[in-house]
């Protein structure tokens, strides 16, 4: 028995497994674009350094990856208020504008969460529909 059409079903069929890579590399570019808009609107810019770290890692057939600076967790979940202690030391130390500050216990004010993450990885996907990437290489396989 054979098929009709088999060998383009099998390059529709290869060509929806490449379908994630191109999609991926666009909702990942996507995804840092809206995280660093929201971040800006949002006011969390006080150095750029998270600012400047957003950026797609990686973009394969299984998965895309947007990193960002550890402080991204903080600001996307904030933190309850803390004290910070000295462990080895009898005082903590740092350099100010004013010299050198010595004290023995700092504490830390709560900060709010800036939900950013989420929002814009949503965001990206309601951008560029993956069922439109799927449906275009489908078609253009044949």
């Amino acid at each position: 028995m054979s098929l009709k059409g088999a060998p383009q079903l099998k390059a529709r069929v290869r060509a929806l497994k490449l379908t994630f890579k191109g999609y991926g590399r666009t909702w990942a570019d996507e995804t840092a674009k809206q995280a660093k808009a929201r971040i800006r609107q949002q006011g969390a810019v006080r150095t750029g350094r998270l600012l400047g770290s957003v950026r797609r890692k990686s973009a394969t057939q299984k998965r895309a990856t947007v990193v960002a600076h550890y402080t991204a967790n903080f600001v996307d979940a904030g933190s309850k208020a803390h004290d910070i202690v000295p462990k080895k030391a009898k005082r903590l130390a740092w350099e100010s504008g004013e010299g050198t500050i010595f004290a023995k216990k700092v504490h830390k004010r709560r900060i709010s969460p800036r939900r950013f993450k989420a929002a814009s990885a949503q965001a990206a996907l309601r951008k560029y529909p993956m069922k439109a990437t799927m449906l275009k290489l489908w078609n253009e396989a044949a």
